[in-house]
């Protein structure tokens, strides 16, 4: 028997866990690069990283729930640029007591997100961490019209695809040994879903999306980079799409408060006409970019100015 290192054992295992057959594969996994046809498009490169007890704890996250994570997160900024994704890229930096049963069913949690997108998992790296795992994710991708950030306007609508707050209530529940309570909630924290089924109707109206992002830092803190420093925003609370879950866990927050400041959703946020808001009939009004500058929460004939930022901050 070749005496091979543990190392070489455990990359086979994970090749053989990840390895697909892809019509674009020139070199597979498992050179010292990985080649492959370039797809039709636009190529659309993005990357996110999670650390350990910053983005996750173990205690509540099992090795299915941060591989499809990882991958989600990253996923979801493709569907932001209107892309979709084709090849992804693991990184991991592994604590001494993660077994090789951990780390395959993490890989099984990212293969089965990736195979619903027809995404392969085509090299990375690892080595052992210290102190513990991290986790370390790009994504390629292409679109035929990349749509940005920039490019929102003085009356425009701002729209959102999806339920906001839902995934900070799912956190509340986990610290609060809840989750039986609120599962939806939980699963919205735990494996949350890169809206990749918008990109269709997004390219489809590529000329009328004047701006597109993730919903990853909360309502406020996103909505505020869409307005460049150039624009100001009313928001509608009134109008949020909030789901039971949110509204039923009691907490020190409310829930137009998860909302506006809780993060992870990756739900997407649109800046499009009034005149083309019916192109987009599933998405929920939330707001309204102005001329003037200030970001200010309407309620009825009254407005509310918001002065105090919070929510998520790396440093």
């Amino acid at each position: 028997m070749q005496n091979t290192p543990k190392e070489w054992q455990v990359i086979q295992n994970i090749r053989s866990r990840v390895q697909r057959h892809n019509s674009h594969t020139i070199v597979p996994l498992g050179d010292d690069g990985y080649v492959f046809k370039n797809f039709s498009g636009f190529s659309v490169i993005a990357q996110d990283m999670m650390v350990e007890d910053v983005h996750f704890r173990l205690d509540y996250a099992s090795a299915f729930d941060l591989g499809h994570k990882s991958l989600a997160v990253n996923l979801s900024d493709l569907a932001a640029m209107g892309a979709n994704g084709h090849l992804a890229q693991v990184s991991l930096a592994l604590p001494k007591e993660l077994t090789e049963s951990w780390l395959d069913e993490f890989y099984r949690g990212m293969t089965t997100l990736a195979d619903r997108y027809g995404v392969e998992v085509v090299g990375g790296d690892l080595c052992a961490s210290p102190r513990g795992l991290v986790i370390d994710v790009s994504v390629h991708g292409s679109c035929e019209t990349p749509l940005t950030r920039k490019g929102a306007q003085a009356g425009d609508l701002l729209l959102t695809s999806g339920p906001l707050g839902l995934s900070t209530a799912g956190l509340q529940a986990l610290r609060e040994d809840r989750k039986t309570l609120f599962p939806d909630a939980v699963a919205r924290h735990l494996r949350p879903e890169p809206r990749l089924d918008l990109v269709p109707q997004l390219q489809k109206n590529a000329s009328k999306v004047h701006a597109l992002m993730d919903c990853s830092d909360g309502l406020v803190n996103d909505s505020l980079i869409l307005t460049r420093n150039a624009l100001g925003l009313h928001l509608f609370p009134e109008n949020f799409p909030l789901h039971e879950d949110t509204k039923e866990i009691k907490g020190e927050t409310s829930a137009y408060e998860k909302a506006l400041w809780g993060g992870e959703d990756y739900e997407l946020l649109m800046a499009v006409s009034p005149a083309d808001r019916h192109l987009f009939p599933t998405w929920r009004e939330v707001g309204q970019f102005t001329e003037s500058l200030g970001m200010f929460l309407v309620h009825g004939d009254g407005k509310e100015e918001i002065t105090t930022f919070k929510g998520w901050k790396h440093f």
